[in-house]
């Protein structure tokens, strides 16, 4: 177990805080690169969330499920292949 945690697990306590200002919430949630899709999903369902923090949760969301989507295809694809060889 680590010492410390990691940058992207104190980012998202930062981006989830409601008591710290927007612009703070919003560099901590731009610094991860790739958020966990629980993460999002909490921002995207609190009703306190401002609206650029949603946006910017929003957008990478998708960009998370565009790889979700992407990784399965090329599962599938892979194991096609391999059925066909």
């Amino acid at each position: 177990m680590p010492r410390y945690p990691k940058a992207d697990t104190v980012n998202g306590r930062l981006a989830e805080n409601a008591r710290l200002a927007q612009h703070v919430r919003l560099a901590a949630l731009e610094s991860i690169s790739r958020p966990p899709v629980a993460l999002l999903l909490r921002l995207l369902r609190n009703p306190t969330t401002p609206a650029r923090l949603i946006a910017l949760a929003a957008k990478k969301y998708q960009t998370e499920t565009v790889r979700r989507e992407l990784r399965t295809r090329a599962r599938q694809r892979q194991r096609a292949a391999a059925q066909t060889a």
